[in-house]
């Protein structure tokens, strides 16, 4: 009889150990800015700046969604990753147009292209998960930021 108890609990511990192990550091938020350049191909010429309180650790999952002062509105989301090549930035650059979906409205490419530039985003949210949602899930950390 002691026995299963013993097992049940070495049971139970692994269950407890394996669901820890996989928990992922929260992380914390602190700016957002939009990288103009005129310059730069058609495809990079928007970009937005994610900056964490610490470099990534992990790979989460953000949902971001921008809305210009003219109303105009991006929603989108994907991976981010902690970077090989830098990995002591607490930034990450995303660009705009990978967040173009087909839940995206029509001209979403020129829309980007001619309104998501600094100085005329009214807010963007930032929403980030320890992985992709399947449903309703709260995000681990969120944050709001206004006129940029």
């Amino acid at each position: 009889m002691n026995m299963k108890r013993l097992r049940v609990w070495v049971s139970l511990l692994g269950v407890v150990f394996i669901l820890s192990a996989c928990e992922k550091a929260p992380v914390n938020i602190t700016s957002v800015s939009f990288v103009n350049d005129d310059k730069g191909s058609g495809n990079f010429n928007r970009m937005v700046k994610i900056c964490f309180e610490e470099p990534l650790s992990s790979t989460y999952y953000h949902k971001i969604t921008i809305v210009t002062k003219q109303s105009y509105k991006l929603t989108g989301g994907n991976f981010l990753r902690p970077m090989a090549s830098d990995p002591d930035n607490k930034c990450q650059q995303r660009n705009l147009y990978s967040y173009i979906n087909k839940s995206s409205p029509l001209g979403s490419r020129e829309m980007i292209k001619d309104y998501m530039t600094p100085g005329n985003i009214h807010q963007v949210l930032v929403q980030i998960y320890a992985n992709k949602p399947k449903g309703k899930e709260l995000p681990m950390t969120e944050a709001l930021f206004t006129n940029l």
